[in-house]
């Protein structure tokens, strides 16, 4: 119930799919809420905690990541049609990509702030800046460049949803439960 199957999920792959999945939502609505918030202090301490959800985010993505080379993913409902076949694992990449990316042009983003804010991930650490020089309007285009991406997301995640509410209510295939309950099979295995 641990590790994948050839069949079904294990409980760490699940548990790396929503928590990653409620990380993420959180700092959507951080992220939009920041920037509408008229008290100077109170932005700070949410740009604070964004950069560090950020950062968390960006760690888990790397253990992911490994986890998901040494793990094999289920195999497909067998009747899915070929169009489909083809774009759940990449639709499955380009969201676990972004997962990664995001994070690193928020990173992006601080760097480029220059010396304004000192970040400090959860109060642990001082986040490193990376080799760029300070910028307002390089800060300004990965700003940009971060929201775009995280807006993208927010919509494949939608599509994702959508076609697995599709595979549960419409096709009745199991595929969604086996992301919801470790142990769960498809339906017609």
């Amino acid at each position: 119930m641990i590790l994948n199957t050839e069949r079904r999920y294990g409980l760490i792959s699940i548990l790396f799919h929503w928590i990653m999945a409620a990380l993420f939502f959180l700092q959507f609505w951080i992220g939009l809420t920041m920037e509408s918030e008229p008290d100077l202090a109170a932005k700070q301490a949410l740009i604070s905690r964004h950069v560090s959800i950020g950062m968390l985010i960006l760690c888990l993505w790397v253990v992911r990541i490994i986890w998901s080379v040494l793990n094999r993913r289920p195999a497909l409902p067998q009747r899915m049609e070929q169009a489909e076949r083809r774009l759940a694992p990449a639709s499955h990449v380009l969201l676990l990509a972004l997962l990664g990316i995001i994070p690193l042009t928020g990173w992006l983003v601080v760097s480029t702030m220059g010396g304004l804010l000192p970040f400090r991930v959860f109060d642990l650490f001082t986040l490193p800046r990376l080799g760029l020089g300070a910028s307002v309007h390089a800060a300004g285009l990965w700003t940009v460049f971060h929201a775009f991406l995280a807006y993208f997301m927010l919509i494949l995640t939608a599509v994702h949803a959508l076609a697995a509410l599709r595979h549960q209510f419409t096709l009745k295939d199991g595929l969604m439960m086996r992301m919801l309950v470790p142990g769960r099979t498809l339906i017609d295995e």
